[in-house]
């Protein structure tokens, strides 16, 4: 029985930065979708980033990016190879008008299991 699986998860942003993915523990993820939803009728800008929790250092994924009112970004033209305990995080200039939506691969990872 394998103990990988593929997930979709959603958040709403808010003004301040907050997680929207973060890998399990004896997982590594393969992040293969980012779409990005402003279903607001105003313009709003949105921000996003990785976490290497090896480096501990955080990597811009998108910065500011301005999105007309009612539109859609996505995101998929490269992987975002993950490992345990890394994470996506985001912001946005207004609350509840931008949602981010991740579609993942996680592949159990048994050296981790323990570490």
């Amino acid at each position: 029985m394998s103990l990988d699986k593929k997930r979709t998860l959603s958040k709403e942003l808010t003004t301040a930065n907050q997680d929207i993915y973060t890998v399990p523990p004896s997982f590594s993820g393969n992040v293969t979708s980012i779409i990005i939803s402003n279903a607001s009728s105003s313009s709003v800008t949105f921000s996003l980033d990785w976490y290497d929790s090896t480096a501990t250092q955080y990597h811009t994924i998108a910065e500011t990016v301005k999105m007309v009112p009612n539109s859609i970004i996505q995101i998929t033209e490269y992987s975002l190879f993950l490992e345990k305990n890394d994470k996506i995080r985001g912001l946005a200039s207004a609350n509840s008008a931008v949602t981010v939506t991740v579609s993942t691969e996680e592949m159990f990872e048994p050296r981790n299991r323990f570490a």
